[in-house]
């Protein structure tokens, strides 16, 4: 009877932070919504839990989260998070930041006791914490998954193949998922225990958050979701499981439950229910802009994880994420005291923006459409990248020759690794930088023998023409050269 009582106050209590919690009449659109897209297809399984006033107001699951077993999804079912895995690797890292054991303004190479972080232009003790956290530490674009069961590499082997700033670190930001990954690695020296076993520990367990940690915890299985793609027909298919070097950005699971519980500790300053996360001074750095993406929108940019900046006019702090069979998305309007979750099992960023457009519409009525917008016609000039450029491009086996011919007309040829001229497709020029690609063959991770793309980013630094070669294949890896 004790647990029969317990099941029905979290079915019924509107303050409940576990099962469902039935929607007021103002979201039945939302509901409708949801419910017609999951019958047209648009997705799987969609969960999404709403707060407001310190409550959950409506915590629920549409769908199928597992369409094999017919398992229907609820506000408890565990979602793989992808990129939301970001602002709780940070709450981590600032609760060893709390305990004195770590300085955000310090090297990140300080806590790193392998293979360092290099600097390619200006110094590598510019590479910080802080600037790994808010992206601006000069390290580019990295992402990259394991299937069919194959061992990621230790973290100590992917930042010395691929740990290294390409620009000056503090000079402007890009976004970088091993930055991350270096960061769930620094948590775990500096904890002197395994990065799960810390944030279970220290950030998950304290508020609650018994279905969340970077792997779904034994026993709750029958509570994860599967992960679909849509095929070339229009059909989901079932995503393989795979794995990360970069867990701190992209491993976690959880669920809309406990997502919400988490959002509603960072608009407390970093307490929940009388247990203290955070220090409310750095609950409150984590959400304050600290990197601005485009000078254009100075008001636009990273604090420690976060997006910080206003959706539809109010002031808010975001994270979203998405891999193969992932759309995710967590904001929180601090002056409302409200925000929202929402996770769905597919790769369907579409729908998961229009639901959460619906929700904001409800939930704050002074948030507003923003106007549409025309992108100001980029001003780069083709003729400072006219000529033949020699050089090289650095990778893991060794140095690979590099000949790069770019003709006024905007056309450009390549010669790599002594394999003859090549036409460089896509050829375009952007924020005063020149793009190209081909299409190789180049080592990457040990288990892919497929082509890749290795598109060229480049920038004129002086006489020099630098940046990286990023080999791309799509839902696999995306590796940054110099």
């Amino acid at each position: 009877m004790k647990f029969l009582f317990h099941l029905l106050v979290g079915l019924t209590a509107t303050n409940a932070f576990t099962a469902n919690v039935e929607s007021p009449s103002e979201y039945q659109p939302v509901r409708t919504f949801i419910t017609k897209g999951i019958s047209e297809e648009k997705a799987p399984s969609v969960a999404v839990a709403v707060l407001k006033g310190g409550k959950v107001i409506w915590a629920e699951g549409f769908g199928l989260a597992d369409r094999e077993a017919k398992r229907k999804a609820t506000a408890d079912s565990i979602y793989l998070l992808a990129s939301v895995s970001k602002p709780m690797a940070a709450t981590g890292l600032m609760r060893l930041v709390d305990d004195g054991k770590i300085d955000l303004e310090a090297p990140a190479n300080r806590y790193l006791p392998g293979p360092k972080l290099r600097a390619h232009h200006g110094s590598a003790k510019d590479i910080t914490v802080r600037r790994l956290a808010d992206h601006t530490s000069g390290l580019p674009v990295h992402w990259s998954f394991f299937y069919n069961g194959v061992k990621p590499p230790t973290r100590n082997e992917t930042i010395r193949q691929y740990g290294f700033a390409y620009k000056p670190p503090g000079e402007r930001w890009e976004y970088c998922n091993l930055a991350f990954g270096v960061l769930d690695y620094i948590t775990e020296v500096v904890a002197q225990e395994p990065w799960r076993r810390f944030m279970e520990r220290r950030v998950y367990d304290p508020i609650g958050m018994k279905h969340t940690s970077s792997q779904v915890r034994p026993g709750l299985e029958k509570h994860a979701t599967a992960q679909y793609s849509l095929d070339a027909a229009g059909d989901f298919l079932r995503v393989a499981p795979y794995g990360f070097d970069h867990d701190g950005a992209s491993a976690n699971w959880s669920s809309a439950n406990d997502l919400a519980r988490f959002l509603q500790m960072h608009l407390n300053d970093g307490e929940l229910k009388g247990k203290r996360v955070l220090t409310k001074k750095s609950a409150r750095t984590m959400r304050t802009l600290s990197s601005v993406r485009d000078p254009a929108n100075p008001n636009v940019g990273n604090g420690i994880a976060w997006f910080v900046g206003p959706y539809m006019g109010i002031p808010a702090f975001a994270h979203s994420g998405g891999m193969p069979g992932v759309s995710t998305r967590v904001r929180a309007f601090p002056d409302h005291n409200a925000g929202y979750v929402i996770l769905i099992n597919a790769s369907v960023y579409g729908f998961r923006n229009e639901i959460e457009k619906r929700i904001t519409q409800i939930l704050i009525p002074d948030a507003k459409t923003p106007p549409t917008t025309k992108s100001k016609p980029d001003q780069s000039r083709i003729t400072e990248f006219v000529g033949t450029w020699e050089g090289q491009l650095a990778h893991p086996d060794g140095n690979l020759p590099l000949k790069l011919e770019i003709k006024s007309d905007q056309s450009a040829r390549v010669e790599f690794a002594d394999r003859g001229m090549t036409s460089l497709r896509n050829v375009r020029l952007r924020d005063s930088r020149f793009y190209g690609s081909i299409q190789t063959r180049l080592r990457t991770q040990p288990s892919f023998h497929g082509l890749v793309d290795l598109e060229f980013r480049l920038e004129r630094r002086g006489k020099d023409l630098t940046g990286i070669g990023v080999a791309q294949a799509r839902d696999y890896f995306s590796l940054s050269h110099w």
